[in-house]
């Protein structure tokens, strides 16, 4: 029998042996994973759709802004003014210069309304209008020239008016007389005329139809 002292050796030395004699277990490193080529397109799909989804949700909301109502205008009434006649102003052919008279007053028609032979109603107030020029040598001064009755029928309110203001050579001026239609119908011609002192000068006809 072996003494306690030899004993563990020898038990380590069978220890041993055992060891070399069994096979060594070696850990199989695991495979590596099977590559997927369609993974990639669903990865980048996921990685746009998630992109997407975010860039929704950050955009600001936006509210659409109804442009305000606009209140409209009112537009004020007029009162219109009742004119008892208008009529067309009957304008002769213009000439290309300006012929001035020799002699100290003259004047040309430049246009007349109503034109003659216009229709006016029966006891009709309307105001018959010449636009002549001064072709004299001499101005019509405002304070010695005026204009008057002259002759025919009696249509007038007022038989003689003074002129407006002096009138250069060349220049013009309107000459306006308030009258009535008389209550008969009938054709009716009346001549104003403008006169310095007592010299008559320009006479203005005028010939209407009254019915």
């Amino acid at each position: 029998m072996l003494k306690r002292s030899h004993r563990m050796p020898a038990i380590l030395l069978v220890v041993v042996l055992v060891l070399a004699c069994a096979p060594i277990a070696v850990a199989t490193p695991p495979a590596p994973p099977t590559f997927n080529p369609l993974s990639i397109n669903t990865i980048i799909a996921q990685t746009a759709g998630a992109a997407a989804t975010q860039t929704f949700v950050l955009q600001p909301t936006l509210t659409p802004t109804v442009p305000p109502t606009k209140t409209p205008t009112e537009v004020p009434t007029s009162t219109p003014t009742f004119l008892w006649n208008i009529f067309t102003p009957t304008v002769p052919s213009p000439t290309e210069t300006l012929e001035i008279s020799s002699n100290p007053f003259a004047c040309r028609l430049a246009s007349q309304s109503p034109a003659d032979n216009s229709l006016v109603g029966k006891n009709v107030d309307f105001a018959a209008l010449w636009r002549v020029i001064n072709v004299g040598a001499n101005a019509w001064d405002g304070n010695s020239v005026d204009y008057h009755y002259f002759n025919g029928e009696k249509l007038h309110k007022s038989s003689v008016y003074d002129l407006p203001e002096s009138v250069p050579t060349g220049g013009q001026i309107d000459i306006i007389v308030n009258m009535k239609a008389p209550k008969e119908e009938g054709v009716y011609t009346t001549t104003w005329s403008l006169r310095v002192g007592s010299q008559d000068f320009c006479k203005l006809h005028l010939t209407v139809e009254v019915r």
